[in-house]
């Protein structure tokens, strides 16, 4: 399965649990699938590790997924398609 478009929105921090929260939502040929990712960083990191760690967690939460999860549908992300910094992720 190609992974044709992610598109990283709603980032916020979350004070209360010092955790950077965001919607993770990757494009595919027959899907669109939504994670709500979260990751343990330090409020003032980069954008770009920021938007490498969500990507992660989303990469996690995919490979969970049931129809994922045997191995037999293999995830390929097509060249082009990670997002770059978002200038809302500073």
């Amino acid at each position: 399965m190609e992974i044709t478009g992610v598109e990283i929105s709603q980032y916020r921090y979350c004070h209360n649990q010092a955790r950077h929260l965001a919607t993770v939502c990757m494009t595919m040929p027959d899907r669109i699938i939504t994670m709500f990712c979260r990751v343990d960083l330090p409020e003032d990191e980069a954008p770009v590790r920021r938007t490498d760690a969500f990507m992660r967690d989303a990469a996690r939460q995919l490979l969970r997924m049931p129809e994922f999860r045997s191995g037999e549908t293999p995830i390929a992300m097509l060249p082009g398609t990670l997002p770059a910094p978002s200038p809302s992720l500073a």
